[in-house]
């Protein structure tokens, strides 16, 4: 089975997301922000980290145009104004950016998404990008900020506690009366975070794509 990283940058020292990125054997770093600059870490602008993964032998490619958040396509937005991350997959973009990343896996790469926010759960680079690549059976595994590994599972049974918290009480007749499967409950616990974390049509007017 193929298998995928992803991880946050947050504030991280360049020492501390190297050493990340090493105890993972990570030698390929895929940024799929839209816009590759840091605000309150500006180590991890492009150039920055791109420089500084080179020299410490590990490759990094900007995919933030294939798999970035902020999309300016209005027919990838909701009806309620923010970016459908299921929309999002389907584009020839998204597929062909997927298919840059088999062809790296094909070829050896140990790959690792990355993106600023520390935890997965509130990040595009899981709920979007890593989720497509989950359902064509692509083992997922998140490093936290402090080094510890968390499965896609994982995170979706988090997305599970947040959203539905009272699921384990659910009986049979329950589902007999319609309930959703846990399955129908991870997909729909997907479409709320991607509405809480999505990029939306208030900010695209407020602040200018680069």
């Amino acid at each position: 089975m193929k298998k995928l990283y992803t991880i946050g940058h947050s504030t991280h020292s360049n020492e501390y997301f190297l050493t990340l990125l090493k105890q993972n054997q990570i030698n390929c770093v895929i940024d799929v922000r839209s816009m590759p600059y840091s605000k309150y870490a500006s180590q991890y602008n492009r150039d920055e980290l791109k420089k500084y993964l080179k020299n410490n032998g590990l490759f990094y490619i900007f995919m933030g145009k294939e798999f970035g958040a902020r999309q300016t396509d209005k027919s990838l937005f909701s009806s309620d104004g923010y970016v459908d991350f299921e929309k999002v997959i389907k584009t020839p973009s998204f597929k062909n950016g997927m298919d840059r990343v088999y062809d790296g896996l094909q070829k050896g790469f140990n790959i690792a998404f990355m993106c600023a926010e520390k935890d997965p759960m509130d990040c595009h680079r899981n709920i979007l990008v890593a989720r497509a690549f989950y359902v064509q059976n692509c083992q997922v595994v998140n490093i936290l900020n402090d080094g510890r590994l968390e499965t896609q599972e994982e995170v979706y049974q988090r997305l599970l506690d947040y959203y539905f918290p009272t699921r384990e009480q659910r009986t049979i007749m329950d589902f007999l009366d319609g309930e959703k499967s846990e399955n129908e409950l991870i997909q729909e616990a997907l479409r709320l975070r991607n509405k809480k974390i999505a990029y939306s049509e208030d900010e695209s007017e407020a602040v200018p794509l680069i």
